[in-house]
């Protein structure tokens, strides 16, 4: 009876057409419909993969390029170690997630606006990591002791970062890391001091772009909210950003960094913004 049995079940899997009928597809197959992939659909290890294989396909020709992806890499593993107690902003139906997964979405859109510079996508990965993790990398990883403060915490992982990375990728994170401020400021000082800090470092058409793709992330999905007054608060300070945002996209020292076509797409992406209307 099991013999019986065995080869019924030999013949019926034989009898099933084989599909695709051509070969398995090469992994070129796989990482191409990861490409393909929209951003809010991609969790950390994909959004990983992704930018390692986009950023060892630019630079297969670089003699540096094993080295380049290596740096990217170890920005990542950084980035993840440092935030991996924090989790995204719930955003409507959408379920909380780590929050390393927006600064890997940022460097991600950064590589699909035609972005290849190393320091910049190493930057974008890192630009979090000194304003909200500084003791966490200064004393775990740098084996700093406790009770040091904020500021020389910060100024520990500027050195980490400028041993591990190099001088160019430290000088845009400092761009991207908003100073710390004093107690007391009233929300519209806030806002007034970031604003003023942002438009003061864009000069630079690397912290530009790496700003650019997290104000994507952070003002353009805002839709997703489900909590009206915060909309509301952040479309007030990040709607003064569009106008600048515009007229430092038409500036040809970006054709340095980003492809043309990833200009135009920068720019449909900022034309297409919500936040007069969400502002109120």
């Amino acid at each position: 009876m099991i013999t019986s049995v065995k080869a019924s079940l030999f013949h019926t899997v034989a009898a099933i057409p084989m599909w695709p009928s051509d070969p398995i597809p090469p992994m070129t197959h796989i990482q191409d419909k990861i490409a393909s992939l929209p951003l809010k659909e991609m969790e950390a290890s994909l959004l990983r993969t992704a930018i390692l294989s986009h950023t060892a396909r630019s630079h297969r020709a670089d003699i540096n390029g094993a080295s380049i992806v290596a740096q990217v890499e170890a920005a990542i593993d950084i980035a993840s170690y440092a935030h991996r107690s924090q989790t995204r902003q719930n955003r409507g139906e959408m379920p909380k997630v780590h929050y390393v997964e927006h600064p890997l979405r940022n460097a991600l859109r950064a590589l699909r606006y035609g972005v290849i510079d190393p320091a910049t996508i190493t930057a974008i990965v890192l630009h979090d990591v000194v304003e909200d993790c500084a003791a966490i990398v200064a004393v775990e990883l740098c084996g700093a002791p406790l009770g040091l403060g904020e500021e020389a915490y910060r100024r520990i992982v500027h050195f980490y970062f400028l041993r591990t990375f190099g001088a160019q990728v430290v000088r845009i994170v400092g761009a991207l890391t908003n100073p710390l401020s004093p107690d007391g400021l009233t929300r519209d000082e806030k806002n007034a001091r970031y604003v003023e800090h942002v438009l003061s470092e864009i000069g630079d058409p690397r912290v530009f772009v790496a700003k650019y793709v997290d104000f994507v992330d952070n003002a353009l999905s805002l839709h997703h909210s489900v909590n009206p007054a915060m909309v509301k608060r952040l479309a007030a300070k990040y709607l003064m950003l569009v106008e600048p945002f515009s007229t430092r996209l038409a500036d040809p020292d970006l054709l340095s960094i980003v492809s043309a076509t990833g200009i135009q797409m920068m720019l449909a992406h900022l034309n297409g913004n919500q936040l007069e209307a969400q502002a109120g």
